[in-house]
């Protein structure tokens, strides 16, 4: 794109010639709707092509985060696993989900329970595990018998887990990963006898007879399907919910969240010991307290919603004291899933077929055409110095700051002609116009607002929690969303930051451009050319030196990764996440498997270490320009106009060769061709500065002209930028008829070609005597500054004196 940026000499000449000018190695808006309607064209769909490249790129092929949610818990002996009998549904004589809300007859929806909602399971209350019917464990065929019965016969074979490992996984929990369901084995090698726990009436006696023997081991305890979910709320970390949590020997009214201390610690603890049933729940089937159990409320149910007290009366105490003394797990088979998009495939693809087109044609084109583009500052004072541009003869004093004066007050020129020398005291910060100073800071503004005002939003909510990196732990946001909207808001801010760079890299380039410039002012240097030839070296791969451009780049990589850590998209299959506890999953995907979880999260501590990363490096621009220039040396910035005054370089050059064919001391034989202006057929001159649309243009009939007088429509009261040709400004340009044409020029070179490939200096040049007698009326002598070899001893122009 910088390529296509960049003007050939043909389209700075027309520039020149209409009373405007180009940016010169930088990149450009100005440039890319004034060099030619191919190239404007070319650049405006690589730029096109680029943005949807930047918002779903590196989200086309994506990891997926799996987490299983649901699994069956079992409370048993070592015996279970090795034939030992078992009876259903367990010692406990408890079916699975019973919680306070049901021993109170309450709602199962109570304000601290809550609900899990999942698409595909229904709504799924807190409790000891999924409902089943307690005729289900007589029914040899049922879910409920078939899952105990495939537990005892698989979970022998299953993985061992220490006590800690097992609370991390199950209480201090994140989602299945590693493992499913799970058997909590508990030091009781003769099982359990339901007489020696149980005091049960006549007729509970008569119903549980037929579950299970009342003076017969049973070695299992407590039997549930369950679910493991994740829940945020924005607030708050990402927290772990499980229906079985109670079972695991939480305290049942923080069942609800994971991240509560005391789960904390219970997770953390080395040791894990705890009652099966709650003190609450104990002294309502004892009958030490009013209880539910034995109201008229449950009359019409064969057995309660929690233990039953209908059939159970007396409960011995410390009987259900559980002390696990080892998990077995079932391994879960964790494939790393790498999906695909093809949506957003066919968009990249799109994209990169437009871009390698564009790019063939314009290697293709631009090859074919005799006019190289002027990436360089080098690249376009070789040009200036071969080929001087007529325009601008005889201003080699006048800088970027005269050019943009007039050119912003309407039908304003300044005169060609000598003009006294003044020390410039100005520091690098002058070669940045302060328009670009304006737009660039207002550009890196608007970023850091918008990161300071999501950073406060962060803070007022108390949101900075989690991690610096993308994490379950994060927060998120709570909008229904599907994959492609992910994908767009989720990237979204990497366009921002990638303009706030190129603006940012604009200023590093333009403030280089300036030491650049500088150095020919203090010593023989040669050009840095896209196409070296004699001493001239190649340009830089990068535009800038390495020792900027290679930490631009990693700023760059570090920034966007910053921003990746601050927005990230989401996805998780399995379950866990996928469920509206987590974010709203109203706008489910069809192009995703069921309960996939897509959301946006960010980190606020990841949005810090951005906002102060930015703060920082908006200072640096700021510290590099402070450094002063060189007071004998014009400030040109990256101006084409400023660049083409200053390499008027001298006929009496030791560089120069004389007995070149078209070079003519004669005066009258410096002629030179001007470019075709749109308005006419006939060739014009238009004025310098202001609008050139306020100005008559005086035709010249032949094609090998001189500077026309010009004169404007209306009064001119401020300065004037008029490029009027005399005899000394003349001796300035070689002579070139009608009959050559630019390839041979390229070819064989010109005058001043060897001057333009040796090292050069910028400073007080000798001239003509035809030149000097120009300026006889003047009150002093009048020098000229261009560039010269060492063999001209170049010196530094000095403070009053007239230079033209």
């Amino acid at each position: 794109m910088q390529v296509l940026n960049a003007p050939s000499r043909e389209e700075l000449s027309t520039a020149h010639f209409q009373g405007s000018w180009m940016g010169i190695g930088i990149s450009s808006v100005r440039n890319a709707f004034r060099v030619s309607r191919f190239k404007t064209a070319c650049w405006v769909c690589l730029l096109i092509s680029s943005i949807p490249i930047h918002l779903v790129f590196n989200s086309t092929i994506f990891q997926t985060d799996q987490r299983t949610s649901d699994y069956h818990i079992t409370i048993a002996s070592e015996k279970f696993m090795n034939r030992g009998p078992y009876y259903g549904p367990g010692a406990i004589l408890a079916r699975p989900f019973f919680n306070y809300s049901d021993a109170s007859g309450m709602s199962a929806d109570g304000p601290d329970m809550g609900y899990f909602v999942g698409e595909s399971r229904g709504d799924v209350p807190l409790g000891n595990g999924m409902f089943v019917n307690i005729t289900d464990y007589l029914d040899k065929n049922s879910s409920a018998t078939k899952n105990i019965s495939a537990t005892a016969q698989a979970a022998a074979n299953w993985d061992r887990l220490d006590i800690k490992t097992c609370k991390q996984e199950y209480i201090g929990c994140s989602g299945l990963k590693k493992h499913g369901s799970v058997v909590l084995v508990v030091e009781k090698p003769d099982g359990w006898i339901r007489n020696d726990i149980w005091h049960l009436l006549d007729n509970q006696t008569e119903f549980w007879d037929q579950y299970m023997p009342a003076d017969q081991p049973n070695h299992l305890f407590f039997d549930a399907q369950c679910i493991m979910v994740a829940s945020s709320n924005n607030q708050q970390p990402t927290r772990c919910s499980s229906n079985c949590f109670p079972a695991l020997g939480v305290p049942q009214d923080s069942a609800h969240s994971a991240t509560d201390d005391d789960i904390a610690e219970l997770a953390a603890g080395p040791d894990w010991q705890y009652t099966f049933f709650d003190s609450y729940i104990v002294d309502e089937i004892n009958g030490t307290k009013y209880d539910y159990y034995n109201s008229t409320f449950y009359s019409d149910e064969p057995y309660v919603d929690i233990t039953g007290s209908l059939l159970t009366s007396g409960l011995q105490a410390g009987t259900f004291d559980i002390s696990p003394k080892y998990c077995l797990a079932e391994p879960l088979t964790r494939v790393c899933h790498i999906a695909l998009s093809p949506t957003l495939l066919l968009a990249v693809t799109i994209c990169v077929i437009v871009k390698t087109c564009t790019a063939i044609i314009v290697t293709i084109t631009l090859s074919r055409q005799k006019h190289s583009p002027l990436v360089t500052l080098g690249d376009a004072m070789e040009s200036f110095i071969e080929k001087p541009d007529p325009v601008t003869a005889g201003m080699c004093t006048i800088g970027q700051d005269e050019i943009r004066r007039a050119m912003r007050r309407q039908e304003a020129l300044i005169v060609a002609g000598p003009r006294q020398w003044e020390a410039l005291t100005k520091r690098r910060a002058s070669v940045v116009p302060k328009s670009v100073w304006l737009t660039s800071y207002l550009l890196f503004a608007v970023g850091i607002s918008v990161c300071a005002g999501f950073f406060n939003s962060i803070k007022r909510h108390d949101n900075l929690f989690g991690s610096f990196f993308e994490s379950e732990l994060n927060a998120f946001l709570q909008l229904p969303m599907t994959f492609i909207q992910g994908v767009l808001l989720a990237n979204s801010p990497q366009i921002l930051l990638s303009v706030c760079y190129l603006a940012y890299n604009n200023m590093f380039t333009r403030l280089q451009m300036a030491r650049e410039w500088a150095l020919f002012s203090e010593g023989y240097h040669v050009l840095r050319v896209t196409d070296p030839k004699g001493d001239q070296y190649s340009t830089y791969r990068l535009q800038l030196p390495y020792k900027y451009s290679v930490p631009l780049i990693i700023i760059s990589i570090f920034l966007h990764w910053l921003l990746s850590n601050t927005l990230y998209l989401f996805i998780s299959t399995g379950g866990y996440f996928g469920t509206d506890l987590f974010v709203d999953q109203s706008m489910a995907d069809p192009s995703l498997p069921a309960n996939t979880a897509v959301a946006v999260g960010y980190s606020g501590w990841s949005l810090l270490g951005m906002l102060v990363t930015a703060c920082v490096l908006i200072l640096v621009p700021i510290i590099l320009s402070w450094k002063r220039l060189p007071e004998n040396m014009v400030n040109i910035g990256s101006n084409s106009l400023a660049i083409s005054a200053a390499c008027h370089v001298s006929p009496l050059s030791h560089a120069v060769v004389k007995d070149t064919k078209g070079f003519s001391e004669s005066p009258s034989s410096f002629m030179f061709d001007l470019p075709a202006t749109p308005r006419s057929p006939e060739r014009s001159r238009p004025v310098l500065g202001g609008h050139h649309d306020s100005y008559a243009y005086e035709s010249v009939g032949n094609d090998n002209i001189e500077m026309g007088k010009l004169r404007t429509v209306s009064s001119m009261s401020s300065a004037r930028l008029s490029p009027q040709m005399s005899s000394s400004s003349k001796q300035l340009l070689p002579a070139r008829s009608s009959e050559d044409s630019v390839g041979i020029e390229e070819e064989q070179g010109g005058p001043f070609t060897k001057l333009a490939r040796s090292k050069i200096r910028w400073g007080v040049v000798k001239m003509p005597p035809e030149w000097h007698d120009e300026y006889d009326g003047e009150a002093s002598d009048v020098g000229h500054l261009s560039f010269g070899v060492k063999e001209d001893d170049v010196q530094p122009p000095e403070v009053g004196e007239s230079y033209a």
